[in-house]
């Protein structure tokens, strides 16, 4: 049952929220929601997610919520972009044609780029290109973004290392991925080429087999309820969000979390907990940042410079070792550190405020 319709606009209030659209398109059996959070540094832009949702109102629940993060994730990498995302609700397997993902792309050319839409769970850079046809508001269709988000989460790990151990250094590092998709079969190669040990798990057996068979004897399975209790030194969550949660974190054995997962978190407090813990814990719309940097650079400069934006990836390492700074430096009430997971919400937030301060001078 979709929100009452004070609810929602309460909820969009409360949240920050600038514009939430659905599209309807019987004829293609287009069902989609698209969320626009904060347009302050410039156009919001999100990937598309075709995802079996259970009703529009987890659709609704999910668009915002992924929303949210990216405005923090632009705002962290330090892009003049905006937050947004969109979904689409139906089994990609089923409900994806051409005739729908074009219907898709009209309605976005309507919103006259006060959104530009790519790639996400469920769609693919094909997709993203017939999409293209109907709109010039897309981007990532000459560069898959997955291989460079793996790279950020790759440097954001070592950045961690550094935090915790004082060297950046992958050999002997036990690492355990939940989730062998394409950002996490990436990074486990970038990993294993660094020395390091791995332990895996995914839903599909086939993407468990072609990571074993790169690794050999460096790779252990484990079964997808297991890998939270893994002894190892870092937790890299790589599929859906929330694994993070009241029945998993207690079982958590390792010293960091950093992964590619949006929305790790179930929820704010969970945070708070990690740090309770002592587990060093990397933001996830920090450490993911790098796929939303190369279709930015994209959709601004069409060509990119793969040497330049791989440097510019790197840089993820630099702004995890200012926010886990920054947390040591603002305790909480109890006069413990702050968590990283609320410092670097803070730290994303204010350059959104301080932008928003200088719009509101008036210029003729």
């Amino acid at each position: 049952m979709l929100l009452q319709q004070s609810s929602l606009f309460e909820s969009m209030n409360k949240q920050g929220f600038e514009e939430i659209v659905f599209f309807s398109d019987p004829k293609t059996g287009l069902k989609s929601i698209v969320a626009i959070h904060d347009t302050t540094l410039g156009p919001a832009l999100g990937g598309t997610r075709i995802w079996n949702y259970r009703s529009e109102a987890e659709a609704l629940s999910d668009v915002m919520r992924l929303a949210r993060a990216m405005t923090m994730k632009a705002a962290g990498a330090g892009l003049n972009l905006g937050g947004g995302k969109a979904v689409i609700i139906g089994d990609p397997e089923r409900i994806k044609s051409e005739n729908l993902l074009r219907s898709y792309g009209r309605f976005i050319e309507t919103l006259g780029g006060r959104f530009i839409t790519g790639e996400d769970v469920g769609t693919s850079l094909e997709d993203v290109r017939v999409i293209a046809s109907e709109t010039k508001y897309v981007t990532g269709v000459k560069y898959d973004p997955s291989p460079f988000t793996a790279y950020g989460v790759f440097h954001g790990i070592k950045a961690c290392l550094d935090y915790l151990y004082g060297d950046r250094s992958m050999e002997g590092i036990h690492v355990a991925i939940q989730g062998l998709g394409k950002v996490g079969f990436e990074l486990a190669k970038l990993l294993l080429d660094e020395g390091a040990k791995l332990t895996v798990t995914d839903i599909d057996g086939r993407k468990v087999k072609a990571c074993i068979d790169i690794g050999g004897e460096c790779i252990e399975y484990v079964e997808s309820k297991r890998i939270y209790s893994v002894e190892c030194d870092v937790f890299s969550p790589c599929a859906l969000g929330g694994v993070i949660n009241d029945s998993t974190v207690k079982r958590l054995k390792c010293r960091i979390v950093a992964g590619a997962a949006n929305n790790q978190l179930e929820n704010e407090r969970h945070g708070e907990i990690l740090s309770e813990m002592g587990i060093v814990y990397a933001p996830d719309f920090i450490i993911n940042a790098g796929g939303l940097i190369t279709v930015a650079n994209e959709y601004m400069h069409g060509d990119v410079d793969i040497r330049m934006l791989k440097k510019e990836i790197e840089k993820i390492g630099d702004r995890l070792g200012r926010i886990f700074r920054m947390a040591e430096s603002m305790p909480d009430s109890s006069g413990n550190p702050m968590s990283a997971a609320r410092a670097a919400e803070i730290f994303a937030f204010e350059r959104i405020e301080k932008i928003s301060e200088m719009k509101n001078i008036y210029i003729p």
